[in-house]
Order: structure tokens, then sequence, then C-alpha cells
């Protein structure tokens, strides 16, 4: 209940909205957004079978195994987050590259605790340059009829602020020393598993690019991991996808307001309160055509507190399982997200 309780709470609140009429059956069907909800279910089971079957695994191992300082490994980290993330999400690529990270630092000698956290930021600020990258990218993608090309270039201004904040960190936390090669026991790969994953992502690619709706993707991978993950599928977190479900109800429902020119200040704020996706959805409606101030608003407000994006939440809960750290590395994730937040918020802004 705990651990989903942004979501029931959001499906009170959108099953209140239709019991009382506020929003009929009839506006809230108009409201959703199904294709949406078909790809982001896709999405997730396909990286999901393509990190059980080893291949993102051996893909992170392949990269920073050409390394041979500590700076240089801690920039192949970064850059391998920030490419991840933009391709199979901000969340799952943490659940891979975080536990590599702590069992490469058991054989080779790092700052552990920057490593992560710098991981953490690009996954947030890097990953943002694609669709793909985070679930509010993909409703505004979805929303806005852009095609995916124009996306990026819109984001990529944007993802540069962030990688030169990046680099910057790399060379200000600290001093760079030769790296001990670490021995990593990669998990088997699994050819048959790799292929269906590749399958169901290309699917998704595809209706990114508007050349199929999303039933072909959500099919293929339903069946997929029925297959593939037979136990692992019920385990999955697919709580974003009702999320935006009921969201999309209660965005319905919802008083027009009129927030002028502050659109990128209130996604930036609201981000610190309640995450950046929810924040997403509820600005959506008064972006109109202009939503470049709400991309830009909400990724930036990814930095900032632990809540202010679902990756912050979830790199501290899987550095903590994986390390048995825990305190020092909340505190440190903290400072370091606050100064993040200065940096992008203000160069954010400046390039609206």
């Amino acid at each position: 209940m705990r651990k989903h309780a942004l979501t029931i709470g959001t499906g009170l609140v959108a099953i209140a909205f239709l019991l009382t009429g506020r929003v009929t059956l009839a506006a809230a069907k108009k409201a959703v957004d199904v294709d949406l909800l078909l790809v982001l279910f896709a999405l997730l089971v396909a990286v999901e079978i393509l990190r059980e079957a080893g291949w993102l695994d051996l893909t992170v191992a392949l990269t920073i195994s050409r390394f041979h300082t500590t700076r240089g490994f801690a920039l192949a980290l970064i850059a391998i987050s920030g490419l991840l993330a933009a391709l199979v999400t901000n969340d799952v690529t943490l659940f891979v590259v975080i536990p590599f990270t702590v069992v490469a630092s058991r054989f080779s000698d790092f700052d552990l605790e920057d490593a992560v956290i710098l991981e953490i930021i690009a996954a947030n600020l890097l990953g943002s340059l694609t669709p793909l990258g985070n679930p509010q990218n993909l409703f505004v993608f979805h929303r806005s009829g852009w095609s995916a090309a124009h996306f990026v270039a819109v984001m990529l201004p944007f993802v540069a602020a962030g990688a030169a904040g990046l680099l910057a960190a790399v060379f200000l936390l600290g001093p760079s020393r030769p790296l001990v090669k670490a021995d990593v026991n990669l998990p088997p790969r699994n050819v048959i598993g790799g292929l269906a994953g590749a399958l169901c992502f290309a699917l998704v690619l595809l209706e990114i690019a508007r050349l199929i709706n999303g039933w072909p993707a959500a099919i293929v991978a339903l069946i997929a991991g029925i297959w593939l993950l037979p136990r692992r599928l019920f385990e999955l977190d697919l709580s974003i996808v009702p999320l935006f479900l009921f969201a999309f109800v209660i965005v319905e429902g919802l008083p027009r307001v009129q927030l002028g020119g502050r659109i990128y200040v209130s996604a930036l704020a609201l981000s610190q309160v309640i995450s950046n996706v929810p924040a997403t959805i509820l600005l959506a409606p008064l972006a109109g055509h202009d939503w470049k101030p709400l991309l830009y608003g909400a990724n930036a407000g990814g930095c900032g507190t632990i809540i202010a994006s679902l990756a912050n939440l979830l790199g501290w809960r899987i550095y903590a399982k994986e390390s048995g750290r825990d305190p020092r590395f909340f505190r440190r994730l903290t400072a370091l997200n606050f100064a993040f937040l200065a940096w992008i918020g203000v160069a954010a802004w400046l390039l609206l």
C-alpha cells in the first residue's frame, strides 16, 4: 500500500470524480490516451525482458571496460546511464547500472557514492533527450503531436546544459586515479529473450515514429512476457500505467486556471512536491501548443527533492539494497540534486 500510495490515491480521486458526475464516462473515455497506455506497458515489459536476458548488463560492461582511470570510469558510467535512459527509461537504467557499479567498487578504488549519484542525475537529465527517456516525456510526446526528430531537437539544448554540469561535477568532486580493473560476473545471456525483447522494443519505436498504433506492441509484449517472464511479469511494477489512466480522468475534471508565462516555474516547483510525472499531467491542459516550457520545467524539476523524480527515489532504494549504506548517501544525493536543480533550472530558463 505504501509503495503504490500515489497510484491508489489518484485512483480514489478519479473514482470520486466519476461517481459525483464531475467527469462523465463519455468525457473520461475521450480524455484517456489509450495508445500512450499501451506503448508504456509494452516498453516496461520489453526492457524487463532485455534486462532479464542479460543484454543490458553486457552493454554496460563492454562500455566501461575500455577505461583506465577513475575519472574516465565515472564519465563512462554517466554516459552509459544517459544513453540507456534515453532508450529504455531512466528507472530501468538504474536497475542495471547501479548494481553493476556497486559490484565494480568491490574490485576497484573509486568514489562509489558520487558515481551512483551522478548516474541518477544523468538518467534524469541526459535521458530526457528522447520521448522514451521518462514517462513525462512520453506523455508530452503523445499530447503534442510532434515528430520524434522535433522532440529530440527541442530537448537537445537542455540535455547539453545538463551534460556540461555533469562534466564539471566529475572534475570538481575529486582527482583522477588509476583504476584497477573489475572482474564482474555478468548474468548469462538468453538469445531468445534478447530477440523477443528487441522485437517488442522495435514495435514501440514504430509507434513512436507514428507508423503503427500501440496495440501490436502491447499484444506482442504481453505474449512475450507470459512466455519469458511467467512469474516475473506479475512482480513487475506496472503502476505507472494505471497512474496515467487515473490522472487523465482527474485532469479532465479539474478547473482550468491561467498561469500566463509561469508554466515553466510551476512545473519546476510542483515537481518538488508531487514528482515530475504527476506535475506534467496536471499542467498539460495549460500548455496549449507551447510544450517546451512544460518539458523543460518538468525535466529540470526532476532534480531537487528525493520525490521530485521517481528515479531519485528508486536510485536511493537500489543503492541502499545493493551496498548496505544509506544515511550519508541520502544526504549527499539531496545536496547534489539541489546543486543541479540550481544549475539546470537557470540554464533551462535561459534557453526558453
